[in-house]
């Protein structure tokens, strides 16, 4: 990418773990504001974070990215509806905040602050191995979305195939990041 949002490269930690926290969405108004879609709880989490990068959007919405992220001043930021909107330096008109869309917005892992208690971030689980409570390995969750009524895991079977699994507390019986194992209890037709 080059030449949006007042942009900077990479930080040069080469080791630095990256999460998504929103995508960028298009503009909003006529003055260069960005609506995002914000992956924080609650939405407008997302204007606490001081130092944003933007970078390619993937299907996953939380993992170590890779590849080049450019950093974007952050000038100011609202709750609108059931949004977030954003005000980027060097971004003045309609057609700049769409050149923006489908980018995700990034932080370093560690500006995150420490989950609560039975809470896990996305990005703790991608790659965790996913067993059923009889011992029998699933899969790998590969990514997580939101359907509004609860987040879905996504995994990733051995035989390549994927598998929806509703994260509720019916299904997910242990999340254990520090293993990197989920167990569940399959309900009849799953």
């Amino acid at each position: 990418m080059t030449g949006r949002a007042g942009s900077s490269k990479q930080p040069p930690a080469s080791e630095t773990e990256w999460v998504a926290v929103g995508r960028l969405q298009g503009p909003f108004g006529v003055k260069g504001w960005v609506r995002i879609l914000s992956f924080t709880d609650p939405p407008e989490h997302i204007l606490t974070f001081s130092n944003w990068w933007l970078g390619g959007g993937r299907q996953a919405v939380a993992h170590p990215a890779t590849g080049d992220l450019e950093k974007v001043v952050f000038l100011s930021g609202q709750r609108h509806a059931r949004g977030v909107v954003v005000q980027l330096q060097g971004v003045e008109t309609p057609e700049a905040a769409q050149a923006l869309s489908g980018l995700d917005v990034w932080v370093p892992r560690t500006d995150l602050p420490e989950p609560e208690e039975d809470m896990h971030y996305w990005a703790d689980m991608i790659g965790s191995q996913v067993i059923e409570n009889n011992g029998r390995l699933l899969g790998v969750v590969d990514h997580l979305f939101a359907t509004g009524a609860n987040d879905v895991l996504v995994i990733r079977e051995p035989d390549g195939k994927e598998r929806l699994l509703p994260f509720t507390r019916e299904v997910i019986q242990t999340v254990d990041t520090a293993t990197r194992t989920i167990t569940v209890c399959l309900m009849s037709g799953m």
